[in-house]
């Protein structure tokens, strides 16, 4: 299957169905427990524009970070309204979680920003070890509350994606991936022999346990156990997400999946969760 004409079957499998409204099926195939109907869209401000991570906080809000700012940003999910935290100069920062009473924020050269909750303009900074051969744009906290950095693009191996752990109380990263995903098990997944795939943002299912890394490059979703095995692929409509760049889920399961305004908005979408084999 050649570029073009893999690019003629994902226009097909949302044309139709999508148009110019961003209207129809939001994943392909569908994800099991989402229904896309019932999807609803909240418009951020211009402050905003370059939302390039979330993270979901136990208050019902979701931290955020902007992709030059040196600032936190605390979201309403249901009206977009916001509240800002500074904390650092201008950086490529890629994404944000919270543990215990701090943010830990994710440049995208590996490093990361210690930032104290309750205290304004400080930070702490560690440096990724590794060389500056891999590029990153996706955090999360696994189940043993350890940070584990997703790479989107890197020359350390022929694996495809690569993850570092992060450990927030020695301060100090793994020398060795904690786990791969090889790009020929993707483009199987996605059945495309084609597929671009580059990480930019993860986040693991509260009540499915398993993760879910979404590609901006490649406009897709893979789903895998904590360890990288790749179980499900989806095709994201690129209609619905032009530049997806943060995913967080709710404690129920509802997810929240973010875009950088590449038309002018930057938005984030919600999709509510239904457990589709517990009976309602």
């Amino acid at each position: 299957m050649n570029r073009t004409f893999a690019c003629v079957l994902v226009f097909l499998l949302f044309a139709g169905i999508s148009g110019c409204t961003g209207q129809g099926k939001s994943f392909v195939p569908s994800i099991p427990g989402y229904d896309a109907s019932l999807r609803k869209t909240v418009v951020l401000d211009k402050e905003l524009l370059e939302i390039s991570g979330m993270f979901w906080l136990e208050n019902g809000s979701i931290a955020a970070i902007n992709d030059e700012d040196g600032k936190v940003f605390i979201v309403d999910p249901e009206d977009g309204d916001y509240h800002t935290r500074k904390f650092g100069r201008k950086r490529d920062y890629e994404d944000i979680v919270q543990l215990d009473t701090f943010y830990f924020v994710l440049e995208s050269n590996g490093n990361i920003h210690r930032v104290p909750m309750n205290v304004k303009k400080v930070e702490e900074e560690f440096e990724f070890p590794r060389s500056k051969r891999i590029e990153f744009e996706s955090l999360y906290i696994d189940t043993s509350k350890q940070l584990i950095l997703v790479s989107k693009e890197q020359r350390e191996s022929k694996k495809g994606v690569l993850a570092y752990r992060f450990d927030p109380v020695t301060l100090t990263y793994s020398d060795t991936p904690v786990y791969s995903i090889r790009m020929k098990e993707i483009k199987t997944k996605l059945k495309n022999n084609n597929a671009d795939f580059k990480p930019s943002a993860a986040a693991i299912h509260p009540l499915k346990q398993t993760l879910f890394i979404v590609a901006s490059v490649g406009k897709a979703i893979l789903e895998t156990t904590l360890d990288g095995k790749v179980l499900n692929a989806y095709q994201l409509n690129p209609d619905q997400f032009p530049q997806p760049e943060g995913i967080t889920f709710a404690p129920n399961g509802d997810m929240y999946i973010s875009n950088e305004g590449v038309d002018g908005k930057a938005t984030i979408l919600k999709f509510p969760y239904k457990d589709p084999v517990k009976k309602q």
